[in-house]
């Protein structure tokens, strides 16, 4: 015991005086000295003496590796445990709800015509409707042992970790199928960090996924969430690039795209590129439209054959499978769907979404976000109305230019800039904003420097400031004024453009200039370089160019409403742009049918229904007046194409200039005369036609519209959509009844449920026999009339022209038995084009004649309450022998057809020296047969030859009261008639007889 205590105390004592501490760094040294030496012994070779392993306590050794090795395996389950504690929980019982999923659009034959997608463009497919080939090829590829694991493979995850530790801390991939399903899901935020930490957590999120799932579902879920370059699962992927489902996937197409996961940008296999790309070298274009061409892309090539090998080589595929999928080639199997793959401008699927997330918000109580989130993000099922056929028709007419005017006939001023007609700049020259090197200019008059260091831009000169709101707070966008290029004969707009500057360095003084203050030049001080007396910048955005003229056109189904067809642009990409289609645009004449024409036919019938007349007014500023008109305005009235005083000018001015004549409804229609419909309407009333035109559907209309320009000749203050125009005009085939408009039959839930459905409400804006007429009329317009570049051969086609004044907008609106459609050209400003509204109603021919559905159908029968009758076309009234050629069968609602006969054919004996009537008096008299219209007409009128005289002669007028003269004429008057001079003895008598009547 005493010695055990003196040990003790010696032991305390080196302690003390650090005697054990210099001990052990001895033994450090000798050791490390040692280790020199047995170094140097195995330089020095033979002779020397050699380290004596032997004495080495190989037990200690050993024990002191398994405790190293069991405290490295402690430290590592802590830190797994401590990862794996922090981890957040997750739910395995719905897990596509954790999926933000691609909504899908259809067309009306149930095709997937488009999707629309948040984040990502997802849409699932389930297990058994993927083939069992197509599972196999992410399994061989991806996890070949994923039907035997747990979760995880082990040595895979060792394998990784030894990279790790000698690779910097970052791990390789390991993942198999159910890890990688396990990051889609919960660990998105984290997808692109390769630590340990994201590793174990993967793993184990893997592990109760095994748990809670079966192999199919989690192997379902899996294809669902992966990324394909296209968007993300597998029936987005085949849509995309074989335009097919995935049911339908051959062992060849199933292999490329399980080739796609690892690099899905740069492996995808359909590209879009710019068209200018494009040339006679590119051997892997697949289509060229507008802008933008799609080429197939082959770099997948090596993996897809990767796979194969895996496939076959694990037993998936046979020996004859492999040899046939191995010489398939990427260019032979893609047939992209190019709605799906989101790259083109799609007017009509845009329309669709923000037409379901308005109802979604107005009928099933949705708030907006919701709304929103529902449809990008939640994976419904919209079912819209197009015509698929019809609306690729349109697409491919309205990227050819031949098929449209070229804009023409504008000034410039001396710097280049385009001038409107009141010499102001339109559009400034895309030069005058952006000189060679590509920066804008500031000139010494468009800025001024402050004492203080900032800066002022000032108004009224070559930028905008417009008042915005950002984060709710107020700021001032600096904006380019419009801008044009010209490039191969064709002019492009730029609509502007805005200057980068942020806004909390931006204010406004009283004078509407921008201030930058000082800190924006001390935070930016490369914004803006100093040029002489000017600032130069290159830190703005120029908005994309658009060609002009532009274009829209709508199609609809006449009897159900539905929207069939809809662009609203062409040659433009991307979504959610301008569009023109459901924007008001001038529709001129196309505008008379509704507010004119049909107006005056419906007042007709009213006011005969009520049995009463219709009360024509003369108005002051024609010869017309209320003459001539007939009982009823029908489409027999006589309209009298004369010259107008209207507020102390002549107005309006037809488009072939000068005056015509006596017109009918119907041929004042056919021909677009503007004023007789000017005249129509002042008679119908502009009150009466702008409610009429509301029950049209022309939402548009201002009370500032209620005149006889608006209304009468289409120059509206905002104008009228091609989208509501061709709605409108489904009223003349659908029995005087408008349907509201539709773009989807229903919406539902990614499970079927439907949440959505139109309330498609009618509306009755004519009497059916008036609507008949409206539409008998229309057709002669196309048949007979100015409209005959719209005729389709085989169709029996209606429609209006309409060109506004200066050419600034083109139309045509018409009709066949099953589909109405409204097409409108024009440019974005007001600058002429090089051809009135025929070429509209050519290209809308052209295009109509393709939709396969403007063949067969019928129109409706006349209803029972259309009669006919023979009328005179120059008087209105019922035709006689002597109307002549001057006859129409024409057609009337009960009541309201003539009852009068033709007076205006007339004869009368004209005397031969003054030209007029002739009086009893007159000595020289030959008879004529000509019009006399009931009122003294205009002498411009085109007619005016055919027309009779109104007065006597003023030559040879025994009485002026009784056979009146023309104003202002100097008349002879005499007592008796003239006789010639006789050869009896009483020729003296006769004599003075003459000279005493010329005395009187």
């Amino acid at each position: 015991m005493s010695n055990t205590n003196n040990q003790n105390n010696d032991i305390n004592k080196n302690v003390n005086d650090g005697t054990i501490h210099r001990s052990r760094r001895n033994k450090k040294k000798s050791r490390k000295n040692s280790k020199k030496d047995h170094k140097l012994n195995l330089k020095i070779g033979k002779g020397e003496k050699a380290i004596d392993f032997s004495s080495i306590d190989k037990k200690k050794v050993l024990k002191i590796a398994i405790i190293a090795f069991l405290t490295i395996c402690l430290i590592g389950i802590v830190y797994v445990a401590a990862v794996i504690i922090s981890a957040p929980d997750i739910e395995t019982d719905d897990i596509y709800s954790l999926l933000s999923q691609s909504s899908v659009l259809y067309d009306d034959k149930g095709e997937v015509m488009d999707t629309v997608f948040g984040n990502e463009n997802r849409t699932l497919a389930e297990i058994d409707k993927i083939p069992e080939h197509t599972r196999y090829a992410f399994i061989a590829l991806e996890d070949k042992t994923f039907e035997k694991h747990h979760g995880f493979n082990i040595i895979r995850i060792f394998g990784a970790i030894k990279d790790a530790v000698f690779n910097g801390g970052h791990i390789s991939g390991t993942s198999t199928i159910t890890q990688q399903l396990s990051r889609n899901l919960y660990l998105s935020d984290e997808m692109f960090d390769r630590n340990l930490s994201r590793k174990v957590r993967e793993a184990y999120y893997a592990v109760i996924l095994e748990k809670e799932l079966t192999k199919d579902e989690i192997l379902e879920a899996y294809l669902n969430t992966i990324n394909f370059g296209c968007g993300n699962g597998i029936q987005t992927a085949a849509q995309a690039y074989y335009s097919k489902d995935v049911e339908e996937l051959t062992i060849a197409e199933s292999a490329a795209l399980a080739a796609l996961p690892q690099a899905p940008t740069s492996f995808a296999l359909v590209v879009a590129v710019d068209a200018s790309e494009i040339n006679d070298n590119t051997n892997n274009l697949i289509l060229k439209n507008g802008d933008v061409a799609y080429v197939w892309n082959d770099k997948c090539k090596d993996r897809m054959m990767t796979c194969l090998y895996l496939m076959h080589d694990q037993g998936y595929i046979t020996d004859e499978e492999y040899e046939e999928a191995k010489k398939v080639e990427i260019k032979d199997i893609v047939n992209p769907n190019l709605d799906a793959l989101n790259s083109l401008s799609n007017y009509y699927a845009d329309y669709a979404i923000q037409t379901v997330i308005k109802d979604l918000q107005e009928e099933a109580g949705y708030s907006s976000q919701e709304a929103y989130d529902l449809v990008y993000n939640g994976g419904v099922k919209i079912y819209t109305t197009m015509d698929s056929q019809a609306q690729a028709v349109i697409d491919r007419e309205f990227s050819i230019d031949s098929n449209f005017p070229v804009a023409t006939n504008y000034k410039k001023d001396n710097a280049g800039n385009i001038l409107d007609k009141n010499g102001s700049i339109l559009l400034y020259a895309f030069s005058n904003f952006i000189n060679g090197d590509g920066n804008f200019v500031l000139k010494e008059d468009e800025f001024k420097k402050n004492k203080d260091g900032s800066l002022t831009l000032i108004a009224g000169k070559r930028l905008n400031f417009y008042n915005t709101t950002v984060q709710g707070q107020t700021d001032y966008s600096v904006e380019f004024k419009n801008m044009y290029v010209y490039e191969n004969n064709t002019l492009y707009a730029i609509n502007g453009g805005y200057i980068n500057i942020p806004q909390k360095y931006k204010s406004k003084d009283s004078d509407g200039n921008v201030i930058l203050s000082a800190d924006f030049f001390t935070d930016y001080p490369t914004f803006f370089t100093e040029d002489g007396n000017t600032l130069v910048t290159n830190q703005f955005t120029l908005n994309p160019r658009t060609v002009q003229p532009q274009a829209a056109m709508t199609i609809i189904d006449n009897k159900t409403g539905q929207i069939k067809a809809m662009t609203g642009g062409r040659k433009t990409s991307g979504r959610q742009l301008f569009n023109r289609a459901v924007t008001p645009q001038q529709p001129g004449s196309s505008l008379k049918p509704l507010a004119v024409y049909s107006a005056a036919l419906q007042k007709s019938f009213e006011l005969e229904k009520d049995g009463k007349s219709f009360d024509f007014v003369d108005n002051g500023f024609d010869k017309q007046g209320a003459n001539g008109w007939g009982t009823y305005l029908t489409t027999a009235s006589i309209v009298d194409d004369e010259p107008l005083t209207v507020e102390g000018r002549v107005w309006p001015k037809n488009s072939y200039g000068g005056y015509r004549g006596l017109y009918t409804f119907r041929t004042a229609l056919q021909q677009s005369v503007n004023v007789c419909a000017v005249k129509i309407l002042s008679q119908v009333g502009v009150d009466y036609s702008a409610k009429l035109v509301e029950k049209f559907g022309i939402t548009s209309l201002k009370d500032s519209d209620h005149n006889l320009a608006a209304l009468g000749m289409g120059g509206m203050t905002d104008g009228a959509s091609t989208l509501e125009m061709a709605s409108a005009y489904t009223t003349f085939v659908n029995d005087g009844v408008k349907k509201d408009y539709s773009i989807y039959t229903k919406v539902t839930t990614r499970n079927g449920s439907t949440i959505l459905e139109p309330k498609v409400e009618e509306t009755e804006v004519l009497d059916a026999g008036v609507a008949w007429i409206m539409r008998d009329v229309l057709k002669t317009v196309v048949s007979e009339g100015i409209g005959s570049p719209a005729a389709i051969s085989g169709v029996s086609v209606g429609g209006k022209t309409g060109t506004t004044d200066d050419k600034y907008d083109i139309w045509f609106c018409g009709f066949t038995p099953n589909y109405s459609a409204a097409l409108w050209i024009g440019n974005d400003v007001n600058i002429a084009m090089s051809s009135y509204s025929n070429m509209a109603a050519s290209l809308w021919g052209k295009i109509m004649g393709q939709v396969s559905a403007s063949y067969g159908g019928s129109y409706s029968a006349a209803p029972s309450n259309v009669v006919e009758a023979t009328i005179d076309t120059k008087s209105g009234l019922l035709a006689t022998s002597a109307s002549g050629s001057h006859t129409r069968t024409e057609y009337f609602t009960s009541g309201t057809i003539p009852t009068e006969s033709d007076a205006t054919h007339v004869t009368a004996d004209i005397c031969t020296s003054s030209g007029y009537l002739a009086t009893p008096s007159c000595p020289s008299v030959e008879t004529k047969s000509g019009i006399s219209r009931p009122y003294i007409p205009n002498e411009k009128v085109g007619d005016i030859k055919s027309e009779l005289p109104h007065y006597y002669c003023n030559e040879h007028n025994p009485s002026p009261d009784s056979y009146p003269t023309e104003p202002g004429k100097t008349v002879t008057i005499v007592t008796a008639p003239v006789a010639p001079p006789s050869d009896s003895s009483d020729d003296d008598n006769s004599d003075d007889d003459i000279d005493e009547q010329s005395k009187e």
